[in-house]
């Protein structure tokens, strides 16, 4: 018998069929009730008189659950829920079922704070969760609330498969790895940790990469992971790999180097007012002196004008043949592999010319020191122009042999046409096709081959280095290995040993240097390429103080490229 007054006035009743203990629903809570007992007899008669009253309360209402359930943040096996507090909370507790009714669910209590969640859960699965509030005893302090859904995140694919290191030079290690599925691009991790601390990456959109600037004979450890096109991981880290860099071969010396240079000395007519730039007249014993200081076997020059200049003997004279009688001068036996101006029937005089080719190349000529190489022939090709009208450029070739070793050597050598313009570095790229052309076409005899010259394109041109690429993607070799858009040589670099590396080729008559950081490369526009050879040093010859300033008359606004090489 309940009743909320002592008098037990207004009870209300609840028969109890077995047990000793029962209850009443339905009460008012925070109410303080009255409660007797009596027991009953088989058929319901009373076997006792009621107990004296006992008072019992009813407890407060519950906190309505707590609201704003929602999922903050999911994995393909996680699900992290956040939800609004409630006061006098200590804790919550999440319910996750699969099914709609909430059966087979598991649970998760949360000590503190408003988010929490749940692992080990199913990829690509829609989940139910509910949340109920606990108190200071972990007891319900509500019941739960109604049911969410949150959805766990497709499985990502498992990280590249098969990284191994496939090239081992002294400072670069490649790698490869297998693709995963519809991956743009991906991110090489290298460290010479093997726990991968303080690593350095490269980013590629290929299945393979390399890591430059490396030391010699060291080890190194490697994985990698695959990324969407805006960076963000698509799988985890592979696992790591070791791989070691090569150490610094002990080559014999060679016997008898060829030494070969490429010049570009500056027009005598070009004048534009450069912050050092002097006329030729002021500069040429500076040219003149920087050749003879190195005494190339034989040496490519650019834009030695066949222009007259303004010399008073009889029949004109040009750069190139001031430039042949100054090194004469200095005791240097240079001679010229042509020496024709124009390609006329007269070739002194362009005036009223009838064309014949007389092997002339305008002011792209070749210079051999007669008492170490010998001219075996010689000739030139013009090399595609936007119009008849534009500037003619030319590669010039030799055949030669080397005197003290009888060995003969096709050399070669070229400028490319100026711009920044796209439409010029598609032209720069035809001509530099037109110069391989013409190497193949006569170099017969498949003699080892130097090609040198003035290129005008770099590594940081955009939207490439496109004569770069047609040479070396044909063969050619770069000794420098100073590939694009890369600050470090690549494992394909043969230079054995480079001074002045990180100098720029182009100093556009500036008394500062214009370099990279110790230890990388600079950017050139003048070229040594060769075939497959050895080339034990290469110079970016340049005179620079401890400042980093050039020093005396800077004889052009490029720097000679000077390389030793070891005929095959």
């Amino acid at each position: 018998m309940y009743s909320t007054k002592a008098d037990m006035s207004t009870p209300f009743y609840r028969n109890i069929a077995s047990g000793l203990t029962g209850g009443y629903g339905g009460l008012t809570p925070a109410t303080t009730y009255y409660v007797k007992i009596k027991a009953l007899n088989s058929t319901g008669g009373d076997l006792t008189a009621y107990s004296a009253a006992v008072t019992a309360k009813t407890l407060p209402p519950m906190p309505a659950p707590p609201t704003g359930l929602k999922p903050v943040s999911s994995t393909a096996t996680y699900l992290t829920m956040g939800w609004n507090s409630v006061s006098g909370a200590v804790g919550y507790r999440l319910m996750y079922s699969t099914k709609s009714d909430m059966s087979a669910p598991f649970y998760r209590n949360i000590a503190s704070g408003l988010t929490g969640g749940y692992g080990g859960l199913t990829p690509a699965t829609t989940y139910y969760v509910k949340i109920k509030a606990l108190n200071s005893a972990g007891a319900d302090l509500t019941t739960y609330s109604a049911a969410v859904t949150a959805k766990t995140l497709v499985a990502p694919p498992a990280p590249p498969a098969g990284l191994k290191s496939t090239i081992q030079s002294t400072t670069t290690l490649s790698f490869s790895w297998g693709a995963v599925p519809n991956a743009p691009q991906y991110r090489l991790a290298l460290s010479s940790k093997a726990d991968m601390s303080a690593p350095t990456y490269a980013t590629a959109s290929t299945t393979s990469g390399e890591v430059r600037g490396l030391s010699p004979a060291t080890p190194y450890y490697a994985q990698v992971r695959a990324l969407s096109a805006t960076g963000a991981s698509i799988t985890s880290y592979s696992t790591v790999v070791k791989a070691t860099t090569a150490a610094v071969p002990v080559l014999p010396a060679i016997a008898s180097p060829l030494s070969v240079a490429s010049f570009n000395i500056r027009c005598a007519t070009c004048i534009e007012g450069l912050p050092e730039e002097k006329t030729w007249a002021d500069r040429r014993g500076a040219v003149v002196q920087t050749i003879v200081s190195k005494m190339p076997d034989i040496i490519g020059i650019q834009e030695a004008s066949h222009t007259w200049l303004n010399d008073p003997r009889p029949g004109g004279y040009t750069q190139f043949e001031d430039l042949r009688d100054r090194l004469t001068a200095a005791g240097a036996a240079y001679k010229l592999t042509n020496s024709n101006r124009n390609n006329c029937v007269d070739s002194r005089l362009p005036a009223n010319c009838v064309y014949a080719d007389q092997g002339a190349s305008a002011g792209t000529k070749i210079f051999y020191n007669s008492k170490t190489v010998k001219l075996v022939r010689s000739g030139s090709k013009m090399l595609p122009a936007t119009s008849a009208a534009a500037n003619p450029r030319y590669v010039a070739w030799a055949e030669v042999v080397q005197l003290s070793t009888g060995k003969h050597l096709f050399f070669a050598d070229a400028h490319l046409e100026i711009g920044k313009e796209a439409s010029a570095n598609d032209l720069r790229k035809r001509q530099a096709q037109a110069v391989l052309d013409t190497i193949k076409a006569r170099n017969s005899g498949n003699l080892p081959v130097v090609l040198v010259g003035d290129m005008n394109s770099n590594k940081w041109t955009e939207p490439s280095n496109g004569p770069y690429d047609v040479l070396t993607g044909q063969g050619l070799v770069d000794p420098l290995g100073n590939t694009y858009k890369s600050w470090y040589p690549s494992s394909a670099a043969t230079a054995e040993k480079v001074v002045n590396r990180r100098i720029n080729s182009w100093n556009g008559f500036e008394r500062a240097v214009r370099q990279g950081a110790a230890g990388t490369s600079g950017t050139y526009i003048d070229y040594i390429f060769t075939s497959k050879m050895r080339v034990p040093y290469y110079e970016n010859v340049a005179k620079v103080d401890a400042l980093g300033n050039y020093v005396g008359t800077m004889p052009s606004d490029h720097n000679m490229q000077f390389a030793t090489v070891g005929l095959p």
